[in-house]
């Protein structure tokens, strides 16, 4: 260390923390942090062990044990990749990924309506969740069994589509079942029950969404795709969307809707559709939010819905008509996946696994629902 290094760790070592040392020093307190930050990089202080840091890892907290001289013995650090380095890692996935898909057009017809919207909507798959029937009284699930239920559920509703201009196919949140090797949820920290491996998982979860996609494209002239960040998987949910759009580059009637906001929309005509994976925000609340988020949209539209997920049941909150809330049907839709231990444990039972589809008239608004039953 420096003369100038040093005197910043007895400064600190005397303070007891950044504030203090840099009153002491007299000088600014992001600088000393700087300072104390590549020390501690390096492993030249005294309060933590001499093992360096890796370069793209950085921690918070760690845990120190100290001999009675006050050396250190040993040192638990809790690494996570820094952020620059995730930036990368989705960069390369999308460098490999970019310009591959290939989608066919739908064939013209007579048939086809230049006046309706398809909406398919695939929310809380949990690809990537175990579940056992003899444990849940539910029934079982795997990798495997959910790539086979969203297939299953996308073929299905798109069958009773009647050839429309446009299909908006929403993956409504928490797609994973987990976003990382950890196997536990990044706010709560619950322990997950996993299938297999995090790289295994995103494999069965990419190729269903490919799947998915070429199946609405057989329906409809023209294909948007909607990727929601759920609770259980945030940082999966952003790359895929980044992924799937490197994907369909070269491919002009399938977009991907990117936005950073948790809340994504669309307009069609007199209907104004909006979508969030329903976690975080009590229901009462969602009309205030949305006609205060999107108030061009609310004020050029007389048909307004939006769709949640999250309580992996159906739910449905009417319009009312008394005040400024008035004009917003919000619908949490049934989950894809079945009843895992943790929610069989604490009473979560009985709601209908399936998803859902939805018709609209470019000018009069919802015209017909589909629902698909997984067994």
């Amino acid at each position: 260390m420096t003369e100038k290094q040093e005197a910043v760790v007895r400064a600190y070592l005397k303070a007891g923390s950044i504030t203090g040392a840099a009153r002491e020093l007299n000088c600014d307190r992001a600088n000393l942090r700087r300072t104390i930050r590549l020390l501690e990089a390096k492993g030249e202080v005294p309060w933590n062990s001499s093992a360096p840091r890796p370069e793209h890892l950085s921690y918070g907290k760690s845990t120190v044990q100290l001999n009675a001289e006050g050396h250190v013995i040993q040192e638990w650090r809790r690494q996570q990749p820094q952020q620059q380095a995730m930036q990368l890692f989705v960069d390369a996935l999308c460098d490999q990924a970019r310009g591959k898909g290939k989608v066919k057009k739908r064939k013209a017809r007579k048939t086809d309506t230049s006046d309706t919207l398809f909406e398919l909507d695939i929310f809380d798959a949990h690809v990537g969740m175990y579940a056992d029937e003899k444990e849940t009284l539910d029934t079982n699930y795997d990798c495997d069994i959910a790539a086979q239920r969203m297939i299953e559920a996308v073929e299905d509703l798109a069958s009773k589509a009647n050839r429309p201009q446009k299909a908006v196919l929403v993956l409504g949140g928490d797609m994973m079942h987990s976003d990382n090797r950890s196997n536990r949820t990044e706010h709560s920290g619950h322990v997950l029950d996993v299938d297999t491996r995090y790289h295994r998982v995103v494999d069965y979860l990419v190729a269903a969404c490919v799947d998915a996609v070429a199946v609405a494209a057989k329906i409809a002239e023209n294909v948007e795709v909607v990727v929601l960040e759920g609770n259980h998987s945030w940082h999966s949910e952003v790359w895929l969307s980044r992924v799937l759009e490197a994907y369909y580059s070269n491919v002009d009637h399938v977009t991907i809707k990117r936005s950073p906001s948790p809340r994504k929309s669309m307009v069609w005509g007199n209907n104004f559709l909006a979508w969030s994976h329903g976690d975080r925000i009590a229901a009462q609340k969602w009309p205030m939010i949305i006609a205060a988020e999107f108030a061009k949209e609310w004020g050029q539209t007389k048909f307004r819905h939006l769709k949640c997920g999250h309580v992996h049941h159906k739910k449905v909150i009417a319009p009312v008509t008394i005040d400024e809330q008035s004009g917003l049907v919000v619908e949490y839709l049934e989950a894809l996946c079945p009843t895992d231990a943790w929610h069989a444990g604490a009473g979560f039972i009985g709601s209908q696994k399936g998803a859902s589809a939805f018709e609209y008239d470019f000018n009069k608004g919802l015209k017909t629902r589909h629902y698909h039953i997984s067994q």
